[in-house]
């Protein structure tokens, strides 16, 4: 796959937060520096479990000082592995054996250099991190040295250690014992302890901050030492045995994904997968039997339950396991569907929640985060997920038991989403310290007029009417499925005429675009921006309005060549590295895509899905970063990176699955035991087969391919139950006319 034509760089080249490396399992975290080391200051280094800080120094010593760095690596998602000598040589350039002619050259303490080998492998679980230290002595005679463990905790909130400054003073008191140290917090509402254990032949000496054993090594003889940090609740005890027993249920559901085959591009093949193993990752690992696999919003900083990014992350990828998480997802969020109005948490009465977060800020109540409100993306969502794991599983039962929790979402969104009955959703933050915009740019200064002017609130913008728009069009769907026909025709009347007004409203003409958002006095916000790729994908765009916003959205002050700028490069206001003025987002990017093949702008999607494939080229482990910069692919041979971003982010791992389903143009009806698909295969992606394919009860293996006219067909290699498949256009599609959809049909029958 290609990158930038002004760069050579290999894939992997480049590195955001290079001062760091993580693991993570579940509900827990270890960050530490690109030593391997937590710190003992207030960096975001630190073991962390429910979002708080059970260890923030971890440092391993040799004699009193610290082992020569070699290399970190990161092979799995919960294991970080670290390589080092004792002691490095001061002399000869640092090169060399440590040997000069018969002479063995030794440091202060009489140990020769580089005698000893040190690898040091973290594993984190759900509640615990388990240290294995092995100590080879590699020099020609025995070694004598003290192997000890600096540690500490100040049980900080993860997002006091992020913004590096604490808010809560929570003391901590020491416990020495036998090869055993606790370390417990002392604040009244906050019954949390780390217990830390040393294994190992050896005896240790424990104190209040250290541990340490001596070790004495014969020549080629190794040691194995370990440490065993289990981070204690009280009040929330995690069992450990349920704990396992998650872990081996999540083990087999990784291994039960779609296997996406890419025989022409093994680049490509690996993108997928390396996404689909972050995916798999991020389980909460926590709650109700039939929750714990709802995904998590990214690492590190995001160890936790965001609406809209585990809704959209599930229906983005339902196609790898016919649902599995978008429906545990479902289940999660329901529940926490508020009955109530209290400001201080931005509830009202049908919302869901847009996060949730454990650390002691939110479990303390000094801000509102345990369970907070203040999104209009994340109910929206929950109603188009619904639609789409039904389309996948065909299970009325599934929509029967959510549909309660749908209807009260529509009924919140035209009783108090549309504050001033206009028809339009607008937003108000109550709580003090909640964020201003509730939109998809849900940062304080995310929303800007087209002169950099603040925007009042109340605020109305253009994607959250399209959300309100394909809500009401799929719940009208299901509701036909479920034979209440009175109630689908009235949410399809509510959705077309929110479209006609939307199209009168807030169509540009000057300007041959949508507008951004609308102010408290109705005024349109002229700004441009990738906001309008939402409203393309929604469906609420007239078909007229559809090619000139398609044609902006791709003008060279939107599309950067590696995505289409949050904001355009034209406004005084643009940043490139900023949050939402001007950065490019993965999974916005993705949705747009889904809306160009939806209309049949095939070569538009295509060049969007091949720039977002090679940004993941640039990466370790394909891992685009939460959001990139700005910069064009012909400024510089990277996008650059919005500071201190999150990777992996959940909803970017789904965003590579949504790229291949919407380049197969996969249209699932299982309800219909139907499989509706149209690919439109790019010569860098010749064939695609996906083993494993669920749809409904049936299992398939489904190939696609190009042909060397460039023309894509499709055809089901093998298959376990009833799964028709039919090659079709999108039914919106502006380029499809009666020839082709006959032509696709006579396709379906003759590979049938």
């Amino acid at each position: 796959m290609s990158h930038s034509s002004g760069g050579d760089l290999r894939a992997g080249d480049v590195r955001i937060r290079p001062d760091t490396a993580y693991a993570w399992s579940g509900p827990a975290v270890l960050i530490t520096n690109c030593r391997g080391e937590c710190a003992d200051d207030l960096t975001l280094t630190g073991f962390y479990f429910r979002e708080t800080r059970y260890l923030a120094t971890l440092r391993l010593e040799i004699n009193g000082e610290l082992p020569w760095l070699c290399e970190i690596a990161t092979p799995e998602p919960d294991r970080l592995e670290v390589l080092l000598l004792y002691p490095e040589m001061e002399r000869f350039g640092g090169g060399g054996s440590g040997q000069s002619g018969d002479e063995l050259l030794r440091n202060e303490q009489g140990i020769p250099y580089r005698a000893l080998n040190l690898q040091l492998s973290y594993r984190v679980s759900p509640s615990s991190l388990d240290v294995e230290l092995i100590a080879t002595n590699h020099a020609p005679e025995p070694v004598r040295c003290e192997v000890a463990w600096a540690l500490d905790t100040d049980f900080a909130d993860l997002q006091e250690a992020h913004a590096g400054r604490r808010q809560l003073e929570t003391p901590v008191r020491a416990e020495p014992g036998s090869a055993a140290l606790r370390l417990v917090c002392e604040h009244p509402r906050l019954p949390l302890e780390t217990r830390i254990t040393a294994a190992g032949p050896t005896s240790w000496s424990v104190g209040e901050r250290r541990m340490a054993t001596i070790v004495e090594l014969m020549p080629r003889q190794s040691e194995r030492l370990g440490l065993r940090i289990e981070a204690v609740d009280r009040e929330r005890p995690l069992d450990p045995d349920e704990a396992r027993k998650r872990l081996e249920k999540s083990r087999a559901w990784a291994e039960s994904l779609v296997r996406v085959e890419v025989p022409g591009n093994r680049v490509a093949e690996r993108v997928i997968a390396c996404n689909a193993r972050d995916l798999t990752s991020l389980a909460l690992l926590e709650g109700l039997e039939d929750e714990w696999l709802a995904l998590q919003a990214g690492m590190p900083i995001y160890p936790g339950l965001f609406g809209r990014d585990a809704l959209t992350a599930g229906w983005q990828s339902t196609f790898l396991d016919c649902g599995a998480c978008l429906a545990a997802t479902l289940n999660r969020l329901g529940r926490m569907q508020t009955d109530r109005f209290d400001d201080w948490h931005d509830e009202e009465p049908g919302r869901i929640p847009f996060q949730v977060r454990q650390g002691p800020l939110s479990r303390l109540g000094i801000d509102p985060f345990a369970a907070y409100y203040a999104d209009f993306a994340s109910p929206l969502m929950f109603v188009i997920a619904l639609a789409h794991l039904f389309a996948w599983t065909g299970e009325k039962e599934t929509v029967r038991r959510h549909w309660d929790t749908a209807r009260r979402i529509l009924d919140w969104a035209r009783e108090h989403g549309d504050r001033d009955g206009d028809g339009y959703l607008e937003y108000l933050t109550k709580s003090p310290k909640g964020p201003k915009n509730q939109g998809w740019k849900d940062s304080g200064d995310g929303l800007v007029d087209e002169d950099g002017g603040t925007v009042a609130v109340p605020i109305a913008t253009c994607e959250l009417q399209g959300y309100w728009f394909a809500a009401q069009q799929l719940m009208g769907i299901m509701a036909w499925f479920l034979g209440e026909r009175k109630d689908a025709q009235a949410w399809w009347k509510a959705a077309r005429d929110l479209k006609e007004r939307f199209n009168r409203d807030w169509w540009m003409e000057d300007e041959k675009f949508v507008a951004m958002a609308m102010d408290r006095d109705k005024r349109l916000v002229r700004s441009i921006g990738s906001n309008a790729g939402h409203c393309l994908a929604s469906g609420i765009l007239s078909d007229e309005h559809i090619p000139p916003v398609v044609v902006r959205l791709f003008s060279p002050d939107l599309y950067s060549g590696w995505g289409i700028r949050t904001l355009s490069t034209g406004h005084p206001f643009y940043n490139p590295v900023s949050y939402h003025l001007g950065s490019v987002w993965l999974v916005e990017n993705a949705t747009i895509a889904l809306g160009l093949r939806r209309y049949g702008f095939d070569g538009p999607a295509e060049e969007l899905a091949r720039s977002l494939f090679d940004l993941a080229c640039l990466y370790p482990d394909y891992r685009v970063p939460e959001c990139v910069g700005g910069y064009g692919r012909w400024e510089r041979s990277s996008p650059g990176a919005y500071p201190r971003a999150n990777a992996p982010q959940t909803w970017n791992a789904g965003a590579f699955p949504l790229l291949l389903h919407t380049l197969l143009g996969l249209q699932p009806v299982a309800p219909l035991e139907l499989l509706v698909v149209d690919p439109a295969l790019p010569s860098w992606l010749p064939e695609v087969v996906l083993h494993g394919l669920r749809l409904g009860g049936a299992q398939c293996t489904l190939r696609c391919w190009r042909d060397a006219q460039g023309d894509s067909h499709a055809e089901i290699v093998e298959k376990k139950g009833t799964v028709h498949l039919l090659r079709q256009p999108p039914p919106e599609s502006l380029s499809a006319g009666v020839t082709d959809r006959i032509k696709a049909l006579v396709e379906s029958l003759r590979h049938h």
